[in-house]
């Protein structure tokens, strides 16, 4: 995980294989690098390099973007494969984030929000 900020929000660049195992590192990740709610308005998860989610990293992507439900932040993605997409939709997902077909499009999104 690799995390970068940009004006009230971060974007967390995943990759490699999402499971459970993932999911100590990348909520003590988000946590070090954010103050989710506080100055953070804006959650966008980079998918592009993710190889494989199974069901574990499933419950870390929800378990994330819940958590930043919680505090009042809007979560996003891009780079979801229609495969996993059709998955976010059947478990909920898509309710808590909302996903983008890539970068562009979820930076104009927020920044229309945050006008």
């Amino acid at each position: 995980m690799h995390a970068r900020k940009f004006p009230s929000g971060v974007v967390l660049e995943l990759s490699g294989e999402l499971t459970k195992s993932a999911e100590a590192k990348l909520i003590a990740g988000l946590e070090q690098e954010t103050d989710l709610g506080l100055g953070i308005r804006f959650l966008a998860l980079d998918l592009t390099k993710v190889e494989y989610i199974n069901s574990g990293g499933m419950a870390v992507l929800i378990r994330l973007a819940r958590m930043g439900s919680k505090a009042g932040v809007h979560t996003f993605s891009w780079g979801v494969t229609p495969h996993y997409e059709k998955l976010f939709r059947m478990v909920g997902l898509t309710e808590y984030m909302m996903i983008y077909p890539n970068e562009f499009a979820v930076m104009q999104r927020i920044e229309a929000l945050n006008i």
